[in-house]
C-alpha cells in the first residue's frame, strides 16, 4: 500500500476517469463476486471429496505454484523489475518460506 502511494499508483486509481459510473462498479462487483462463488464452490468440493489435509496441501500447493506463475509471466510481459540476481534470491526466498511454513504447519 505504502509502495502504490509512493510511485503514484493510488492517484492514478483515483483519477481513472470511469472509476465511479454505473458500468464499471456493476462490472467489477460482478467479477469479483463470480470469482469469490467459484473459489468458495471449488474449495468445498475439494473439502467434501477429501480430507482436511489434502485440502491444506493443496491449497498451500495452489499458492506457491500461482504466485511462482504470476511472477515469472509478470517479469515476461510487462518486465517492470529488472531480471537481476538479488530480485531472484528475494522471489526465491519468498517461495522458500511459503513452503516451509506449509511444511512445518503440517507436522504440527
Amino acid at each position: 500500500m505504502v509502495r502504490t502511494y509512493m510511485c503514484g499508483d493510488w492517484e492514478k486509481t483515483i483519477n481513472f476517469p470511469q472509476l465511479f459510473s454505473p458500468g464499471f462498479m456493476v462490472l467489477l462487483c460482478y467479477s469479483a463476486c463470480v470469482l469469490a462463488f467459484f473459489f468458495n464452490y471449488i474449495i468445498f468440493l475439494n473439502t467434501t471429496l477429501n480430507s482436511a489435509l489434502t485440502q491444506t496441501i493443496c491449497g498451500n500447493m495452489k499458492v506457491g505454484f500461482t504466485d511462482l506463475f504470476t511472477v515469472g509471466l509478470g517479469w515476461m510481459i510487462f518486465g517492470g523489475l529488472p531480471f537481476d540476481l538479488m530480485n531472484v534470491i528475494g522471489q526465491l526466498l519468498g517461495f522458500f518460506g511459503s513452503g516451509l511454513y506449509a511444511y512445518y504447519k503440517i507436522i504440527g
